[in-house]
C-alpha cells in the first residue's frame, strides 16, 4: 500500500478514524430517526448500543484512552436516542 502516492501510514490511520466516526454517526442518526417514527423500540435500540459497545470493552482495547473516548462518545450519542419521548 505504501506504493500509492499520498497514503502514508498517518493518512491511513486518519482515514480509518474518520470512517469510524462517520459510520457511528450514521448508525446513531438512523437509530434516532427510526425511534422517532416508532420503528425502533427500547430493546432494539439497547441491542444496537450493546453490539456497538461490545468490541470496545474487550481486554485488547478497553485500556486504550482513544477507545475509551470512543465509548464515551457512543454513550452520549445513544443517550439522545434513548431519552424519553
Amino acid at each position: 500500500m505504501n506504493d500509492i502516492p499520498g497514503l502514508a501510514p498517518t493518512n491511513l490511520i486518519e482515514a480509518h478514524e474518520a470512517s469510524d466516526v462517520s459510520a457511528i454517526n450514521g448508525i446513531v442518526s438512523l437509530a434516532n430517526i427510526l425511534r422517532k417514527r416508532g420503528l425502533l423500540n427500547d430493546a432494539e435500540a439497547s441491542a444496537m448500543y450493546e453490539s456497538m459497545s461490545l468490541p470496545l470493552g474487550l481486554p485488547k482495547y478497553a485500556e486504550n484512552p482513544d477507545v475509551q473516548d470512543l465509548q464515551a462518545n457512543l454513550d452520549r450519542l445513544f443517550a439522545v436516542v434513548m431519552e424519553p419521548k
